[in-house]
């Protein structure tokens, strides 16, 4: 009996023969002589939890606001389910958007706000109140539809807010920095909360943040931007484990680079000389790199080992002196100096009590790591 291959299914992004649901097609904004948004052209594709990710000033709100129809964009086609909506008014986009301040109205009761809109479309009362009902079940919150904003809590508010956004059963929610207002251990619980409703109701969602850890949970693909522009669409974890410069790398996450030239470049090992790290650094991978040319190595402080005898390795090791330790909890950071005064971060699981540990302030140690750990970043 022959057996049939299996293959992993292709995600849409993946897939040729899928259209994208949302296209930016060349898309510019100038607010007099300042470029908030330079030629940017973006693909998201249907029930995606895309996030728009960078530091403020990069044009990520920008970008929102053109989608949400707040602002016209100066070049370029902003395009819905195949439909141009580059100049359709707001209020006539199937688009609904969420902002960071909730934007509940004070004098409404939880239930009142999530009508709102349905109000204004004038749809029969029977099916407001449907609609109404289903959106609170959805988010929990049924049991406080009486309720005023001031009469509940931050997150309570973030899930009213939430509802008012999904009962118009838009084609595309934007939300805007959604959970900047909550402390971190909500923001923790609503994150997965909000994930879930979300691939319950099944609609695109494309969420603004600066947090990166916002974007590496929730996201099925994310944008890392940069003054007006793109720098890389990828899934989290390909961003964070294949970063295609060392401003990605360095944006998302902690980062050691090492300056170096290449060596040797062979057909699945790149060799480089780091007079930073004061070895041979081995990649186990290989990459259009000619031998000679001058490269950065980047490896995450988590992939980094730490000893206080000799690693039994040929190739990625250093030697340095514990500089500084910063204690998290679960985790330890360990700032490592080297004879270069390059600085490298060891990130190490707390295994045991802090009394216990056998490497503290001021011990020389070997830091080391596995190639394939490593890569090369040329820009």
């Amino acid at each position: 009996m022959m057996l049939k291959n299996k293959r992993t299914p292709l995600e849409s992004w993946q897939d040729s023969s899928v259209s994208p649901y949302i296209e930016l097609k060349d898309v510019s904004k100038s607010y007099g002589s300042d470029l908030a948004i330079d030629n940017l052209s973006l693909s998201i594709y249907r029930e995606e939890f895309f996030s728009l990710l960078g530091p403020s000033g990069c044009g990520k709100s920008t970008l929102l606001r053109v989608l949400a129809g707040f602002e016209k964009p100066s070049s370029g086609r902003v395009l819905l389910d195949g439909v141009d909506i580059t100049h359709v008014p707001p209020f006539e986009r199937p688009v609904n958007m969420m902002f960071q301040s909730y934007a509940l109205f004070p004098h409404m009761t939880a239930e009142q706000n999530i009508s709102y809109g349905l109000k204004q479309e004038g749809l029969p009362r029977d099916e407001i109140h449907y609609r109404v009902q289903e959106a609170l079940e959805l988010v929990q919150m049924s049991r406080f539809q009486r309720r005023k904003p001031h009469q509940l809590s931050g997150g309570q508010q973030q899930r009213i807010a939430l509802a008012r956004s999904l009962v118009k059963r838009p084609k595309l929610l934007l939300l805007d920095e959604p959970m900047a207002a909550l402390d971190k251990k909500l923001r923790e619980e609503t994150q997965f909360e909000l994930v879930s409703i979300q691939e319950e109701v099944g609609v695109t969602c494309l969420m603004v943040t600066h947090d990166q850890e916002e974007a590496m949970t929730m996201s099925t693909r994310m944008a890392v931007m940069d003054s007006g522009r793109i720098r890389q669409v990828a899934t989290p974890s390909e961003i964070y484990e294949y970063p295609n410069s060392e401003y990605v790398a360095q944006f998302v996450g902690s980062i050691n680079i090492f300056e170096g030239i290449v060596e040797e470049a062979g057909a699945n090992h790149i060799k480089v000389f780091s007079e930073e790290a004061g070895s041979e650094l081995y990649i186990d991978h290989s990459g259009e790199v000619p031998e000679g040319a001058q490269v950065k190595v980047a490896i995450r402080p988590e992939k980094v080992m730490m000893s206080q005898t000799p690693p039994d390795v040929e190739h990625n090791f250093t030697r340095g002196r514990v500089d500084d330790i910063a204690y998290f909890g679960d985790m330890s950071t360990y700032y490592i100096r080297l004879p270069s005064e390059k600085l490298v971060i060891a990130t190490l699981p707390n295994l045991a009590r802090l009394t216990e540990r056998p490497i503290t302030w001021e011990d020389e140690v070997y830091v080391f790591w596995r190639a394939e750990n490593s890569i090369i970043l040329t820009s």
